[in-house]
């Protein structure tokens, strides 16, 4: 999945003011603009009104979603297609931002869940590491939200520890978490990742030599396995 970051981030100058200083040859005027500052403009990041109006105006033509009933087996008493349609969406929507080569597998963001969450919005189990039904830890969300960070080409704004209890607003942070996740990914392997590696590297296990990496592998393999059954 060959992903572009070359995209320019988009800046308008903001807060100027004119300021008097003595005339001078290289300023006759003896004014000058103080106080500039660049702000991103709306495309470069999402507020959480944004991402629940994206996700409902999207046009869904054509985008792939992940595999249906393959997994109720294993969750007798969860819908686990019940966000089958947050997953698809917000796949292509950000497949699309970064131009990814191949593309985000769906079924990759399905079994990712599954093996976080067992689809649960909010299991209680891992509230000190993590939240929400893809587990967002609260060092990630921080990350996810600095217009100067690592992820600066395409960050959220005004997002609360609390919304990650949604799954309409913590899905798409996770989908764009799983795209910076290639990012780094690619960086330690000097190539790209499969899915697996993309997962181990989501999971903070890439380069883990401990038992919890063979478990967490397995769990995320036994989901994409079902998913992609015939």
């Amino acid at each position: 999945m060959k992903i572009n970051t070359k995209k320019k981030i988009r800046t308008t100058i903001v807060r100027e003011h004119p300021r008097h200083v003595p005339v001078s040859e290289k300023n006759p005027t003896g004014i000058t603009i103080v106080d500039r500052h660049p702000r991103r403009l709306p495309g470069t990041y999402l507020d959480s009104e944004q991402v629940k109006e994206i996700f409902k105006k999207y046009n869904r033509k054509g985008i792939v979603y992940p595999a249906s009933r393959k997994l109720q087996d294993k969750y007798p008493k969860i819908d686990t297609d019940k966000y089958d349609e947050l997953i698809a969406v917000w796949a292509d929507y950000f497949n699309k931002k970064f131009e990814a080569n191949p593309p985000l597998d769906p079924d990759v963001v399905k079994a990712l869940i599954g093996s976080e969450s067992g689809f649960r919005a909010d299991p209680a189990e891992n509230r000190k590491i993590a939240l929400g039904i893809i587990q967002i830890t609260k060092s990630t969300l921080k990350i996810l939200l600095d217009p100067k960070g690592e992820v600066k080409d395409f960050t959220f704004k005004d997002i609360r520890l609390k919304d990650l209890k949604d799954p309409a607003i913590s899905i798409p942070l996770g989908i764009r978490w799983l795209f910076r996740k290639r990012a780094t990914a690619e960086s330690k392997l000097k190539r790209v990742p499969t899915d697996t590696e993309l997962i181990l590297e989501y999971k903070g296990l890439l380069k883990s030599k401990t038992e919890w990496k063979r478990k967490a592998l397995e769990s995320y393999k036994k989901h994409y396995k079902a998913l992609k059954s015939k």
